[in-house]
């Protein structure tokens, strides 16, 4: 299948940074992109974006937490263009104050956006790429989630660590519905929001976070980019792309030691 005959829905994708890039990117390969997000006005300029390009795009209102939601985005997709190829979970987040200090149905929410909302999107996204014979699956998680080090939102580590372990254990749809998962796991990244935290915090009370900004971050584009790799490389499933600050992304092997 070429890549102008294939369908996306990129989740979270009406952000103006990771999600958006990505959204951006894939139309620009010919791709028919559905920009799912909570944020209706955010998600229609992602859409403009797309069109004002060349590119082909819609967009569904969906909250990843809710059920019903991602059942009738993925829905969307199909009715609006005929089926789903390529599901990218990009919604994500965490807001203070973080576990243990804040209440249950709030740090719930944030593994309910960041691990249930993937898991649901994987889930009926795989009863329409059965209908077109496979497809591709591609998790946004966070270096936050890797590794043994302390972390200021517990709850935001834990469920990027579990959209890691998920993506490695799905590994075998490749084989069982021609269906890859992979997973992204990026260090900064260069968002609109993230360049306002740097630009208004104290140098000296970054540098005392567990994992200090780099020189150089990643930029948004960079991720969409990644994004497209794993869709164009069809020997790639189950794997997990790790990009710590400061250094290129590399493939975990899939025989790594702990």
């Amino acid at each position: 299948m070429s890549m102008r005959e294939k369908v996306a829905l990129v989740t979270g994708g009406g952000g103006d940074g990771i999600g958006r890039a990505i959204a951006v990117g894939l139309a620009r390969e010919g791709i028919a992109v559905v920009v799912a997000d909570i944020n209706e006005e955010g998600g229609r300029e992602t859409m403009r974006q797309v069109e004002e390009n060349g590119g082909r795009a819609a967009f569904v209102l969906a909250d990843v937490t809710a059920e019903g939601d991602v059942r009738e985005m993925v829905t969307f997709a199909e009715g609006r263009f005929g089926g789903l190829d390529v599901l990218v979970n990009n919604a994500g987040g965490v807001e203070s104050p973080c576990f243990p200090n804040a209440e249950p149905a709030h740090w719930g929410r944030a593994l309910d956006l960041n691990l249930r909302g993937v898991m649901l999107g994987i889930q009926f996204g795989l009863q329409a790429m059965r209908k077109r014979g496979g497809g591709t699956i591609v998790n946004i998680a966070s270096m936050a989630g890797i590794g043994y080090r302390p972390y200021t939102a517990p709850e935001y580590a834990a469920s990027k660590a579990g959209v890691v372990r998920l993506t490695a254990a799905l590994g075998r749809l490749k084989e069982d519905l021609n269906v890859r998962v992979n997973c992204i796991c990026p260090g900064w990244v260069a968002t609109p929001a993230v360049k306002r935290y740097l630009a208004e915090t104290p140098k000296a009370e970054l540098e005392k976070l567990e994992y200090p900004p780099p020189p150089v971050l990643i930029q948004p584009e960079q991720i969409a980019d990644a994004v497209i790799t794993f869709i164009r490389d069809d020997s790639l499933a189950g794997r997990v792309m790790l990009w710590p600050d400061g250094e290129p992304w590399r493939l975990v092997p899939v025989d790594a030691s702990i």
